[in-house]
């Protein structure tokens, strides 16, 4: 069977949703021999990654991500592919899908919290998004959390929703190599001793509570954030007596990300909504411990290795972060508890489970269109 996946939100920066579909298609043309396996791309990011695969192509297409254009193009491609099955790893699919369609939708934070994005977006959920997944044949989505809130906002029939974990790749791992972690330390100009925020800047992500929270914490660390200095977050770093404790790392190469875990002696992620969560999962698989929200998916994923804080609260963001860094034996126990609970999520059992999924659906089972 031809299936076809877009992957043209696969850069060299790479997001979450990115992240996702490169280990998928990564390991799904690993283990499965037997399929087909097209990526629409939008440019020349997976060439490298296509060249030594068999069962595997790229087809290049002109319409940009999330656009009108694509609504006409994708339909017009996969007719002239002959697809038995289209994946829209995002929440991007075309209306008028001339084969089985399967959908990954990761959350509804677009629908959550509306005042942060634009009419656009508003729209495009309304408009596309939820007449697509009525019309797929199965729903995946990252956690049981996602899943009702999927069934919540779009209407989607609980018999299509399927949770698939996200995973874990095999780079997030205990590194014991001081050259490499000091090489990193001196690249990113990172200050001895820090606390680590892995993430964007969006209000849901909750820094500036987290900034706040951080300045009450009694101790000589720093709060290190990736992503360039914003004068925003600058400006209240100063307001609360941190100038020169919150440094911006910039952006951070995929290949340093896993020092920058093992550099840091806690890592915090205050975020009020995630549909997944994976930088709390990547700490702990590099031996980090975790402060990390009590809200949404995240305690579903991090389980009990993880300290778990209202993140409206800054005095329980502040508590949690002093307790972690002056409790010798509760660090070492975190470690501990990070290193098994991180074991538990891989993306080979994502593409298992998705590629049986993909079987179901090609032998006709599943909502029909």
């Amino acid at each position: 069977m031809r299936i076809v996946i877009d992957a043209r939100m696969i850069t060299e920066a790479m997001h979450g949703i990115a992240r996702y579909t490169y280990n998928l298609a990564d390991r799904l043309t690993r283990i499965d021999q037997e399929n087909e396996y097209i990526l629409l791309t939008g440019g020349d990011s997976l060439a490298e990654f296509a060249a030594g695969r068999s069962n595997c192509r790229l087809e290049r297409i002109g319409s940009k991500f999330i656009s009108v254009a694509e609504q006409v193009e994708l339909p017009r491609v996969l007719r002239r592919l002959k697809a038995d099955l289209f994946h829209s790893p995002s929440f991007i699919a075309p209306l008028f899908c001339p084969c089985r369609l399967i959908m990954t939708v990761h959350d509804v934070n677009h629908m959550v919290f509306p005042q942060y994005y634009g009419r656009i977006h508003q729209l495009y959920y309304r408009h596309i998004v939820r007449p697509s997944v009525q019309k797929a044949q199965k729903v995946l989505t990252v956690s049981q959390f996602s899943r009702n809130e999927i069934i919540k906002f779009l209407g989607v029939s609980p018999e299509k929703m399927i949770v698939t974990y996200n995973g874990i790749d095999s780079a997030f791992k205990v590194i014991d190599k001081p050259g490499v972690l000091e090489g990193v330390r001196r690249r990113y100009k990172l200050p001895p001793e820090f606390v680590l925020y892995v993430g964007n800047r969006k209000p849901h992500k909750n820094v500036e509570r987290l900034i706040a929270a951080f300045s009450k914490v009694r101790t000589d660390c720093s709060l290190v954030l990736t992503g360039a200095a914003d004068r925003q977050l600058s400006g209240l770093a100063a307001d609360m007596g941190l100038t020169g404790r919150v440094v911006f790392a910039g952006a951070v190469a995929e290949d340093d990300l896993p020092v920058l875990y093992n550099l840091a002696g806690l890592f915090v992620f205050p975020s009020l909504y995630e549909g997944f969560g994976l930088p709390p999962l990547e700490a702990m698989a590099c031996g980090t411990p975790v402060v990390t929200s009590n809200r949404s998916s995240l305690p579903e994923v991090a389980g009990e290795a993880a300290i778990l804080v209202d993140p409206y609260s800054p005095g329980e963001l502040t508590a949690a972060i002093e307790r972690v860094l002056q409790d010798e034996s509760l660090y070492s126990q975190m470690r501990e508890k990070g290193l098994v609970q991180a074991a538990k999520f891989s993306w080979e059992d994502t593409a298992r489970q998705t590629l049986e999924v993909y079987e179901e659906v090609l032998k006709g089972g599943g909502h029909q269109l």
